[in-house]
């Protein structure tokens, strides 16, 4: 995936606690694809920070935990990022093929999107997504997930 490192005002991103700012990073992106827009190294030299862009304004920042937060790191967090050059399949089958495994999905889900989600290292969930049907007004996929469909 093409990497956009402009730095930019960010409306919103999340802060991360990880157990290993460099391990994490690593894998989000050597495995993931993450693009990494810099890390910050600590006074012995392991990272302390790490800012990691999926694609323009989906950034995330890793920093170490605290004690205090190692027991509840990813309980409830869910982060969500539309897939930019490949599909949700082929990210699927080439995070499969790195020996990543997948949580849920592939699946379709009602709201016009499919997905797959992923648990990083911590234990947050990342669900990465795809519209399915682009033509689709939102009360039109609003109308069908109400009835049902």
């Amino acid at each position: 995936m093409e990497q956009d490192f402009e730095i930019y005002p960010m409306p919103m991103f999340p802060t991360l606690a990880v157990g290993d700012v460099g391990a994490s990073a690593g894998w989000y992106s050597e495995v993931v694809g993450f693009g990494t827009v810099f890390v910050l190294p600590g006074a012995d030299g392991d990272p302390v920070v790490a800012h990691l862009r999926w694609r323009k304004y989906a950034d995330v920042l890793l920093v170490p935990d605290g004690a205090e937060s190692a027991d509840r790191k990813g309980v409830g967090v869910s982060l969500s990022f539309l897939v930019g050059d490949m599909s949700v399949d082929a990210m699927a089958e080439k995070l499969v093929g790195l020996g990543v495994e997948l949580d849920e999905g592939p699946v379709t889900r009602a709201w016009n999107t499919r997905e797959i989600v992923v648990v990083d290292p911590d234990g947050y969930r990342l669900v990465f997504f795809e519209a399915v049907d682009v033509g689709r007004s939102f009360d039109d996929v609003m109308e069908a997930v109400t009835n049902g469909e």
